[in-house]
């Protein structure tokens, strides 16, 4: 007789700037290894991003992890797995709402979570005017990141203008208490050193991915694993 009651896991997954739940999630053949472990996914873009509610005023992205909130189901505890901004507002849910995850991956986050996105101001602005031949390499390549998610130019740059959010210090994490996995490229010039912020997870493992820069983390097949069997432990 098969155990009709056992609840099936479900996953927040959250993307980072720039992305989209289908290019950083479903493109990279995640969702199905994970339907496949018998997890659920919540599907949800950030504000500004993919199929959610865009404006290209920087006001309307003041509060993201509020933004994200009223677009998940009423539920108990889920499991979540956020990548680069999207790790960092995991952080800031947990922090607010205790209990919200039971298991959390951040994937793409180190000691970048206490300071504001770089480059913003740059980036934000070649969004809105387009790329020139001058356009830095470095900058060229987030923009053509933002674009190829089938973002809208206006609104991922309005987001990048917003006032400074989620703010989080070493204080304000260390009351995360859920088991938390650090997956991070050990190419990543983004996130890198993790120390800042394992240090202060008080349950916290960390995974380096060899070869793996920030952009490349999470069509990685280490990662991809990592994070599978950190969730079903």
């Amino acid at each position: 007789m098969s155990d009709n009651s056992r609840q099936v896991p479900k996953v927040l997954l959250l993307h980072g700037w720039g992305g989209s739940y289908d290019k950083v999630w479903r493109a990279t053949g995640f969702i199905t290894r994970l339907e496949a472990a018998g997890m659920e996914p919540i599907a949800v873009d950030l504000p500004g991003h993919g199929r959610s509610r865009h404006s290209s005023d920087p006001a309307d992205y003041a509060d993201l992890a509020k933004s994200v909130v009223l677009d998940l189901p009423e539920t108990g505890a889920m499991y979540g797995i956020g990548y680069s901004l999207g790790g960092k507002l995991l952080l800031e849910i947990e922090r607010r709402s205790p209990g919200r995850f039971s298991r959390l991956v951040l994937a793409g986050v180190g000691g970048n979570v206490f300071a504001p996105e770089k480059l913003g101001d740059v980036v934000a602005s070649a969004l809105e005017q387009g790329v020139t031949q001058d356009t830095p390499a470095g900058i060229k390549a987030l923009v053509e990141y933002a674009i190829s998610a089938g973002n809208d130019p206006l609104s991922v740059a309005a987001c990048l203008r917003r006032s400074p959010n989620p703010v989080l210090s070493s204080q304000a994490i260390s009351s995360v208490d859920c088991e938390t996995l650090l997956v991070c490229g050990d190419r990543d010039s983004i996130a890198l050193p993790l120390e800042p912020l394992a240090e202060v997870l008080p349950r916290c493992q960390v995974e380096l991915v060899p070869g793996v820069d920030h952009l490349h983390l999470p069509e990685s097949d280490v990662f991809q694993r990592a994070a599978l069997t950190f969730l079903a432990a």
